[in-house]
């Protein structure tokens, strides 16, 4: 089967999935992910980081969002997937 050039280019542009790049997380972020992948609560990450159990709740959820997963566990499994960690 033959296709005109424009329908060939259109074929050979990259998807939307293709053109997602993988998340990043800053080194912050990295460094929260570590504790709680060694099971530290908010609470417990905050002090040893000396930060707010806000802003360490603010650093999850971005992370949550940069990733697409719902929960703590899927913020596990997906760092581990993409070795995040």
């Amino acid at each position: 089967m033959a296709f005109s050039r424009e329908v060939r280019e259109i074929l050979a542009r990259p998807g939307q999935d293709e053109l997602r790049a993988p998340a990043a997380l800053t080194r912050r972020e990295k460094q929260i992910l570590q504790l709680v992948t060694e099971g530290k609560t908010t609470t417990g990450i905050a002090q040893e980081l000396h930060l707010s159990p806000l802003t360490v709740e603010t650093h999850r959820r971005n992370m949550m969002q940069k990733l697409e997963v719902k929960n703590a566990a899927e913020l596990i499994m997906a760092a581990v997937q993409r070795k995040l960690i």
